[in-house]
């Protein structure tokens, strides 16, 4: 008890000494009360502030250490947030005080600030040559963003320096494929352009992505990466297999049947473009079309191995006219050559998806002759490649140093604008609440510790929930104020108060505002905001103890006439 008692005594003392500007002897009278009370977090933080004020930096460093180190083993990462700040504020050149905020900022889920953190210490790392820590620094962010593109090419990039080359073109590959999903095209063709160079015995990365992004169900994400490589070399075979094959998975009957049209065009003979072409035509459920082709190209695709593809189209055929000769004839064909002996009018149809034009249903045909062909339209695809005039592969001339620059440049402003999309923080779009409510607890405790510019920021990011970007907007005004700039501060507040708000809202802007107006002297101003507030909303946070102390402080004010007879 009597500990206690000298400990309030002294912290008493303490104040008065403090509101003296006595500083050093303040401080001095924190040093015996913390020796009463080691663990007393609060009494430690207003000791460091006083060590700062003194000009005992390294002492304050000691302090601030310890109560960062506190928070941070209790998991209370905002706190110890809030306190390494202040910390890297008083020493900007400890590249460590950075390394500790990234991994505080990683644990609470904080990536866009970890990701600024860590890039802080991997610049640092870069300049005095430190390829080792470096790297260590990439890995970390790419763990804690393992869809960050351009963290995926730096490190990438990394690894091929240091002869980790299976990791480096993983990586690559994975860069290649999430660009393509998010429709980068040209980002895509330099990436894979800067891994040609790296990797010259693998030319296929780009065909290697496309493929697999196919064999993933993403053939629109894979369309535009092939047809730009069709553009750039039309006898490209393999480009051409990919986009067949990627408007079979889309189901678009149409673009496989003009794919297969320009594909024939360069590789004349080739029984994948043909057998495309035929089951296209039957797809767009124009009979006419694929017998035509059947005639003149069903004993070369018999000759290749092809028959089964042939039977499956007759089929095909067969469901759309089942009692069409012509039809039945190759039925009949290729019964009799693979032994079947059902009668080939009754096989089972096979399922044909209707083209994208069909408004109506399919009618089986009664009478023998063939369907008329219907009118083909003119149909714009995205395959913008000139096919008629012969060309060959773009021009190789390129100075290979130009290229190279123009990568790293690209990759440059990649990384220097860490975080695309979908992260915990989101720029320009809605954030979810979890999200917002980080920020917000984070800016409040920026606000605390009188870390007013990292406050600000934290809560604009918290402001893109509409749900409280009106109480952030406020908020950010009371820090520019708390910060010495109280006539912006008002400007600002009094830009928020437009129609729309809503009670709450217009209650909360005036009462910051008749704030700012005490602390720029304008008494009258406040009072009528205070007393606008009290009429809109009795109960509003403390207005009535507000009310009450103006009305205090202006009963004891005396005018001139007042003090005449005095």
């Amino acid at each position: 008890m009597a500990a206690s008692s000298r400990r309030e005594k002294l912290v008493e003392e303490a104040q008065k000494l403090v509101l003296r500007g006595q500083f050093d002897k303040a401080a001095k009278t924190y040093e015996q009360i913390l020796a009463l009370e080691p663990s007393a977090i609060n009494l430690r933080q207003k000791f460091a502030e006083l060590l700062i004020r003194c000009g005992r930096i390294d002492d304050a460093r000691k302090e601030l250490e310890l109560i960062g180190g506190h928070f941070s083993k209790n998991c209370f990462y905002l706190k110890a947030i809030a306190v390494y700040k202040q910390l890297q504020k008083l020493f900007p050149a400890d590249i460590s005080l950075s390394m500790t905020l990234a991994g505080l900022n990683e644990k609470h889920g904080l990536v866009a600030n970890a990701l600024s953190e860590y890039k802080l210490v991997f610049d640092y790392y870069e300049k005095i040559g430190d390829i080792t820590d470096a790297l260590g620094v990439l890995e970390r962010m790419q763990a804690v963003d393992p869809l960050n593109i351009s963290i995926q090419i730096k490190l990438a990039e990394a690894y091929a320096t240091r002869g980790k080359k299976d990791l480096s073109f993983e990586l690559f590959a994975k860069a290649a494929a999430l660009l393509l999903e998010r429709g980068d095209n040209i980002t895509f063709v330099r990436t894979c352009s800067r891994v040609s160079q790296i990797f010259p015995d693998k030319p296929g990365i780009m065909l290697d992505v496309l493929s697999g992004l196919i064999s993933q169900g993403k053939a629109a994400a894979a369309t535009g990466g092939i047809q730009h490589l069709l553009s750039e070399n039309p006898h490209n075979k393999r480009a051409w297999d990919l986009i067949v094959a990627a408007y079979q998975q889309l189901e678009q009957p149409q673009r496989v049947r003009i794919a297969c049209q320009h594909y024939l065009k360069f590789f004349p003979s080739e029984p994948a473009a043909i057998i495309g072409l035929i089951t296209s035509a039957a797809a767009e459920h124009n009979s006419p079309e694929a017998l035509e082709l059947l005639d003149r190209y069903e004993d070369s695709l018999i000759s290749s191995g092809h028959a089964a593809q042939l039977e499956q189209i007759y089929h095909t055929l067969a469901a759309l006219a089942p009692v069409n000769a012509r039809v039945m004839e190759g039925l009949t064909r290729f019964a009799a050559a693979t032994g079947t002996v059902e009668a080939p009018g009754f096989a089972a149809p096979v399922a044909v998806h209707p083209p994208e034009t069909a408004s109506a249903p399919v009618s089986f045909a009664t009478e023998e002759p063939l369907e008329q062909p219907h009118q083909e339209e003119e149909i714009e695809i995205d395959l913008e490649i000139d096919f008629d005039p012969p060309f060959g592969p773009a021009d190789q001339t390129t100075d290979t140093a130009s290229v190279h620059a123009d990568w790293l440049d690209s990759v440059g402003n990649l990384f220097d604008t860490i975080d695309t999309a979908p992260r915990s923080v989101k720029f320009g779009s809605e954030m979810e609440g979890s999200d917002a409510q980080v920020h917000y607890d984070l800016g409040q405790a920026f606000k605390e510790m009188g870390l007013f510019d990292e406050a600000i920021n934290e809560f604009r990011q918290a402001s893109q929930d509409p749900s409280r970007r009106v109480e952030c907007l406020i908020l950010q005004c009371a820090c520019v104020r708390d910060r010495g700039d109280v006539e912006k501060a008002n400007a600002m507040l009094l830009a928020l108060l437009q129609p729309g708000l809503g009670d709450e809202e217009i209650c909360a802007v005036k009462y910051e505002l008749a704030t700012g107006y005490e602390a720029a002297g304008k008494n009258n101003e406040a009072n009528i905001l205070l007393n606008e507030i009290h009429e809109a909303n009795p109960g509003f946070r403390d207005i009535h103890s507000r009310l009450n102390a103006t009305k205090l402080h202006d009963s004891i004010e005396f005018s001139a006439d007042d003090l005449k007879d005095f």
